[in-house]
């Protein structure tokens, strides 16, 4: 069983920085042929708290008024005519993509080949949808696993904002959701780490 204990994570508290870090979870993977498809991971995990604040792009329609009440990224359905080089730029500057359902179609032809290599689901919201807030909240929870060409996990958990048990408990279900993905592909937890954006890794496995 892998443990996160409290006294971890206060000694990764200790490499203060003159910005708030982000905590990682790093699995290695072994026994896993990634140059078959099948063997590939791409998945979203809910964890319990905030892991650190998204920059979201809402593609929409009816709902241009609710979506710019969100201070994020707002494109409406006459601004989707990228060029190549404008495409891999939104794809790369953007976490997550909220598109108003009858523009599906579309954004997937014209967004779908920059942001489908980067994992980055095209996520469909009612165009009757009443809080846009509460879909920032749950991406604001969600942890996108990418397991494609490296045998290896590296996702966020958290910043230093969060209290130690808030941590532990985003690193409990984050986990044990990739450790259930990778046995259910007949792969092997080689190795588990936590660490901090500019700290030296720990090792709990």
């Amino acid at each position: 069983m892998v443990e996160l204990k409290v006294e971890d994570i206060k000694k990764l508290r200790e490499n203060k920085r003159r910005f708030c870090q982000t905590f990682d979870l790093v699995v290695n993977i072994s026994n896993l042929d990634l140059k078959k498809p099948e063997n590939r991971i791409r998945d979203r995990i809910k964890v319990p708290h905030k892991i650190k604040d998204r920059k979201i792009c809402f593609i929409v329609d009816s709902l241009i008024a609710k979506a710019k009440e969100t201070n994020q990224k707002v494109l409406t359905k006459t601004e989707l005519d990228f060029s190549k080089r404008e495409g891999k730029k939104i794809a790369k500057e953007y976490d997550f993509f909220v598109v108003e359902a009858p523009l599906m179609p579309i954004v997937a032809k014209t967004l779908g080949k920059y942001v489908g290599p980067r994992n980055k689901p095209l996520i469909p919201v009612s165009p009757m949808a009443k809080n846009l807030s509460s879909i920032i909240e749950e991406l604001e929870r969600t942890i996108s696993v990418n397991l494609v060409k490296n045998p290896v996990i590296q996702v966020p958990i958290g910043t230093e904002k969060l209290e130690d048990k808030e941590i532990i408990e985003n690193f409990n279900v984050a986990f044990d959701k990739l450790k259930e993905s990778v046995e259910g592909k007949k792969g092997l937890i080689k190795s588990v780490y936590i660490k901090l954006t500019m700290s030296k890794p720990i090792k709990l496995i």
